[in-house]
């Protein structure tokens, strides 16, 4: 007897073949839109880790601000010493002559950046900490004054270029040492990375570098500023400076931009009335080193920085600019080393 053979029909298969058929889109589709969003992901972790991290090497550094100099423990831009550099009067007199505006002084709106606007520069100054090693010289005609002092530490303190902050002395015929603490001058600026680090796609990569100097007692010039600036943050399209400022005459504090401030200060004469600074917030606008391609959707949020009322516009191709995350980032110092209005 013969056995019949059975199988599927024409029917079946067609029907067993569009089901496969969804599965395979569906899982196809979850597979996409996890690797889109794992894109996105990747692209905030970038920025979030670059924008934490150099912000907290940037802070660190500004905290030592008005440390040691002879400023009374003032922030403003009347001093000589003062811990944040606005005017040639915060330097000493010796230096006027050979001050390089857009270097040496903090400046809003300076520097070219990412944006159709410009970049804060910030420069700092302070006097790093120091142990002075008891003298046990005594003029021989007065046994109670010393007439030596000689430096046994500088702490092992760094400049934002990585360089040891080494103390120097200076030996005069018939003298003992004496140790020279120089002032530590440091500037904070936007400009592009280096063509090895720029993409293909056109848009210009910019990064906020910090260039160290400093000077001593009589010096003509500040040795070393602008020369051989250290990146502290790539991919960084603007950086930003408000100034918390303490009002003397009824000690509320608020939030100026640099421009507002020094106005503001131009009619002040006396010294009682001061407007000083007390702290400082900085802001960066930090970009992912790569695009997220096809999910650009997603990134439609607008950026306004602190102290302006406009939604920031990117240079180059707007569709393009969408393809990567930027995230702005506010971080606010506390100037340890002032009195502020007290």
């Amino acid at each position: 007897m013969t056995k019949l053979q059975k199988g599927f029909t024409l029917l079946e298969l067609m029907i067993g073949l569009a089901i496969g058929l969804l599965v395979v889109s569906a899982a196809t589709a979850i597979f996409l839109s996890a690797q889109r969003s794992l894109g996105f992901q990747l692209g905030m972790g970038d920025v979030q880790q670059n924008s934490n991290f150099g912000l907290a090497m940037l802070t660190h550094d500004l905290r030592h601000a008005n440390l040691n100099t002879p400023s009374n423990q003032k922030v403003n831009n009347k001093m000589v010493g003062s811990g944040v550099i606005f005017a040639q009067e915060n330097y000493p007199s010796s230096l006027h002559a050979n001050l390089i505006d857009d270097v040496a002084l903090s400046q809003q709106n300076l520097q070219e950046d990412a944006t159709t606007g410009n970049s804060d520069q910030l420069v700092i100054q302070f006097v790093p900490q120091y142990q002075v090693e008891e003298a046990s010289d005594v003029d021989p005609k007065d046994a109670t004054k010393k007439i030596n002092e000689r430096l046994l530490s500088n702490t092992d303190m760094y400049d934002c270029e990585g360089n040891r902050i080494g103390f120097t002395t200076a030996k005069k015929p018939n003298e003992d040492t004496q140790a020279i603490r120089p002032t530590m001058v440091q500037r904070y600026f936007i400009a592009k990375l280096p063509n090895s680090q720029q993409g293909s796609d056109g848009l210009d990569r910019y990064g906020l570098y910090c260039d160290a100097g400093h000077y001593n007692a009589g010096d003509s010039s500040i040795t070393g500023l602008n020369n051989n600036a250290q990146l502290l943050m790539q991919n960084i399209d603007a950086f930003k400076v408000l100034l918390g400022v303490k009002n003397p005459q009824n000690n509320q504090l608020r939030y100026l931009t640099m421009d507002e401030y020094t106005d503001l200060m131009s009619s002040i004469t006396e010294e009682k009335n001061y407007l000083q600074v007390i702290s400082l917030q900085v802001s960066v606008v930090a970009r992912s080193a790569t695009n997220i391609g096809a999910d650009a959707g997603l990134n439609n949020k607008t950026i306004t920085l602190p102290g302006t009322t406009t939604a920031v516009v990117f240079d180059g191709d707007a569709n393009l600019n969408k393809k990567y995350i930027r995230q702005l980032v506010t971080q606010v110092v506390g100037l340890r080393n002032t009195l502020g209005a007290s």
